[in-house]
């Protein structure tokens, strides 16, 4: 468990992955940023049951707040295979809770897991054009913007530009060392 000031992370239990499913299909909680398909039970289930197996290519933990409540989730992934990075990504389900801090706050402590406790040399965050939460979550980690992949995402029926920023672990240490 990653303790942060008002929630801590943690890997998902098994008996929650139905209110999860409920969550990740909730569309209106995804807001306008996220893709609007929705995922079968079926293969969430599965897809949760394979990511607890195995580090290697992915992590997901859950924002939980001290009042058990889940709030949202961070992940990481392997994207290309011949990278020693891994990207992060991110949602919270409530609106309420954006503008606070939260995701600034738990992308901090997985980068921090992550460049403690593995051989990770970059992380990277994308997003699209014009998700200005998702930017500030990245500049507010010392995330340099690295460009824009011009049509590289595909949302709500139109192709989209996706910002690009990333982090170096030689970066992150002079950031804690300031």
């Amino acid at each position: 468990m990653l303790r942060g000031s008002c929630f801590y992370l943690r890997h998902p239990k098994k008996e929650e992955i139905p209110q999860l499913i409920h969550l990740l299909n909730d569309l209106d909680a995804r807001g306008p940023w996220l893709p609007t398909e929705l995922m079968l039970p079926g293969q969430l289930e599965k897809r949760f049951e394979e990511q607890h197996s195995s580090k290697e290519n992915m992590e997901y933990f859950l924002i939980i707040g001290d009042d058990e409540q889940i709030l949202g989730r961070v992940f990481h992934f392997k994207t290309v295979p011949y990278f020693q990075s891994r990207e992060i990504g991110y949602s919270l389900f409530s609106t309420a809770f954006h503008g606070k801090g939260i995701m600034s706050e738990a992308v901090a402590l997985l980068t921090r897991y992550l460049f403690e406790t593995t051989l990770l040399n970059r992380l990277e965050i994308h997003m699209e054009a014009g998700n200005t939460g998702s930017e500030k979550v990245a500049i507010n980690n010392g995330f340099q913007f690295e460009g824009i992949a011009h049509g590289a995402g595909y949302n709500r029926g139109r192709f989209v530009d996706v910002r690009m920023y990333a982090l170096l672990r030689s970066e992150w240490e002079a950031l804690q060392s300031t």
